[in-house]
């Protein structure tokens, strides 16, 4: 074993989002999800230690140690750490520190992330090769072992690769791809605005899931207007067209507003009507509920929509397009 650090970004979901959950892209044919990492990262660090396993969070302080995995206390800050290591075939010898600047409940995929940097080291730590599909998968399970509702695997793939990217939900396989290798028209034209309220995306989620199955209502036709809302946003991104890229967006919204309740607040209501009114369009992020507001707008409009979004008590996040996704560092012993 040997030390080790990992880093990756969070991601702002532009358009496509929920539908990276299987099977539920099975049943849209064209489904895809595109999305930007952004430079709000999460960071694990890995020392070996003579006996037992330590985790550490810095963020909340919280600590945990016992002689093995197995014999870890279970709560919040444990069960993913736990999770990874088990998958890992870890027992012992471990201090995990994990710290993050993504905003918990933010709906930029914060435990997501965390989950990819805390896999990528330890398996960097104990000389463990993993493959960017097998690291999606680990952490995809582990995930979904500890909140107990199916996870997407957008999340995963902005913070392994960075970039502007465009998952690609085929039967049998995903394909991950930089819409555009440049990504300075995305981070030109898109604002990440607080909307103030913390949210757990897994439940809304959920139930849109499980209304897609039970053909609940019009949810069936919505998931397919998403579907055509995230190929809109992929052309608009890539022939680099602001107002295609708003429409967009704002065809993405008027879908999944109309999905669960409880997607839109009037906090996200109040942002989503003041990018509109500066030619843009706006969405939350993740599965609704509160969390960071994506706002589109034309690059020109954007110092009166931030001073306008300010004047309202909104925070606006500083925060651009990460073009790294993972960095793994480890050190020879």
């Amino acid at each position: 074993m040997k030390p080790c650090t990992a880093s990756a970004p969070a991601r702002v979901d532009i358009a496509g989002g929920t539908l990276d959950i299987w099977p539920l892209y099975l049943w849209h044919p064209g489904a895809r999800t595109v999305n930007a990492a952004v430079t709000l990262r999460a960071t694990t660090t890995v020392t070996p230690i003579a006996r037992g396993i330590e985790i550490v969070s810095i963020d909340t302080g919280a600590r945990a140690a016992a002689e093995n995995v197995d014999a870890i206390e279970a709560h919040d800050h444990t069960r993913l750490v736990v999770q990874i290591l088990k998958a890992l075939g870890v027992s012992t010898g471990l201090r995990i520190e994990t710290t993050s600047r993504v905003p918990a409940g933010s709906g930029l995929g914060g435990s997501s992330t965390l989950a990819v940097t805390i896999a990528a080291a330890v398996a960097a730590s104990v000389s463990r090769e993993i493959s960017s599909r097998d690291l999606r998968h680990l952490v995809r399970d582990a995930e979904a072992q500890v909140i107990r509702v199916p996870t997407g695997i957008q999340d995963y793939e902005a913070a392994i690769h960075g970039g502007v990217l465009e998952v690609a939900l085929n039967p049998g396989e995903i394909e991950t791809r930089r819409l555009v290798e440049d990504p300075g028209f995305v981070e030109d034209r898109i604002l990440l605005v607080d909307a103030g309220v913390t949210r757990f995306s897994g439940l809304n989620n959920w139930e849109m899931f499980k209304a897609q199955v039970d053909g609940v209502g019009d949810v069936r036709k919505l998931f397919a207007e998403i579907v055509a809302a995230a190929n809109d946003a992929c052309a608009a991104i890539r022939a680099a067209d602001e107002g295609a890229l708003a429409r967009a967006v704002a065809r993405e919204w008027a879908a999944r507003r109309r999905l669960a309740p409880g997607v839109a607040t009037p906090e996200v209501d109040a942002i989503v009507e003041t990018a509109t009114a500066h030619g843009g369009a706006a969405k939350v992020c993740g599965a609704g509920g509160g969390g960071i507001v994506l706002a589109v707008a034309p690059r020109l409009s954007h110092p009166a929509l931030i001073l306008e979004l300010k004047g309202k008590g909104f925070r606006v996040l500083d925060a651009e397009v990460d073009r790294v996704g993972l960095d793994v560092r480890a050190e020879t012993v």
